[in-house]
């Protein structure tokens, strides 16, 4: 595999480019002191920040039902944040053309709930690839870290020297615009494909239990960069009945638990987007009960797509299995 060996003012000079085309902005992270968070740059991309350590949203919410004609568009995100824009794509969420996604290399992030010391936040990027036990479960089990999705990626080797590397024809009509010549990559990089895992094991009765705290304020529905639906089912009373239709079904079918509706929820939404989750986490960060959603949406969602063979957003052609039909294609299947 071939890319071009990147140095920051490479970047600077892709990304003050890119910019300067009219109607063209750019989906990123920017450094504000002690701080970093998603950010749209428009005319410049000063302060940027290719890795942000802290996650509170899935960047992919931002641009969701985006259908705009003549916008230049460059996303520059994590892996978890290109795969899910890759899914929308397929799903008719968003528009692809004249979008160019590039994903970096992660090495995993801190919630943003939890209470930390962000007042020495590393200037050189290796720092921040060091252990770290405070890294969030869903990216201590990330399923790719690897900036390997998306048109084009950043990686680092070993060395930490930063490498861009076209996957797509927009990839290599963008990275052509930068100095130097395709050569080679190392073959030794920063992350390796391997993955820790943490084997998903539970019953009904764990998640009843863990559900319990739940208040069904949907926040998990609203973050969920893949839970796309205009028109939700659970906006209506069908599903979870209030006011008279709440009294009426009381007076049916006698006393319950309130809120109610939780447990029916949560499994249709898993149902949902089973097979487009990217196991990013965020909606265990938009969680207020602090429900570990995590690990049952990712964990049902990996276990049903690898009876597909399948791995949401890993590339732009794969389908979703649930939008193709191959005659017996679960014949083999043993779950």
């Amino acid at each position: 595999m071939k890319g071009k060996k990147l140095k920051n003012s490479h970047l600077d000079s892709l990304f003050d480019g890119f910019l300067k085309e009219e109607g063209s902005i750019i989906l990123g992270f920017k450094r504000d002191g002690n701080a970093i968070g998603h950010h749209i740059f428009k005319g410049s991309a000063k302060d940027y920040s290719l890795i942000n350590p802290f996650f509170s949203a899935n960047g992919a919410i931002y641009f969701r039902r985006l259908f705009s004609k003549g916008a230049k568009l460059l996303f520059i995100l994590r892996p978890c944040e290109i795969r899910a824009y890759v899914e929308l794509t397929k799903l008719t969420q968003i528009e692809r053309e004249g979008i160019v996604a590039i994903s970096v290399d992660c090495p995993g992030t801190e919630s943003e709930k939890e209470k930390t010391d962000r007042a020495s936040l590393p200037e050189d990027i290796r720092d921040y690839f060091k252990g770290d036990n405070k890294k969030r479960w869903a990216c201590i089990n990330c399923r790719e870290k690897r900036g390997v999705v998306g048109d084009a990626g950043i990686r680092l080797d070993r060395d930490y020297n930063m490498w861009i590397i076209p996957y797509t024809e927009k990839g290599e009509r963008l990275i052509e615009t930068l100095e130097g010549e395709l050569t080679d990559i190392p073959i030794d990089m920063a992350i390796s494909p391997d993955r820790q895992t943490d084997s998903f094991k539970t019953d009904m009765d764990a998640l009843r239990s863990d559900l319990k705290r739940c208040v069904l304020c949907m926040n998990c529905r609203d973050m969920c960069p893949v839970c796309y639906c205009v028109d939700c089912v659970f906006n209506g009373d069908e599903y979870l009945p209030r006011g008279d239709a709440l009294l009426n079904k009381v007076l049916r079918t006698g006393s319950t638990d309130m809120p109610q509706g939780k447990e029916l929820f949560h499994l249709i939404r898993m149902y949902h987007v089973s097979q487009t989750c990217v196991g990013c986490g965020a909606c265990e960060e938009a969680c207020p009960q602090d429900i570990p959603l995590t690990k049952y949406f990712k964990g049902i969602s990996e276990r049903l797509q690898g009876i597909f063979s399948y791995m949401s957003g890993r590339g732009f052609d794969e389908a979703i299995p649930y939008t193709t039909f191959i005659e017996d294609e679960l014949k083999d299947a043993e779950d």
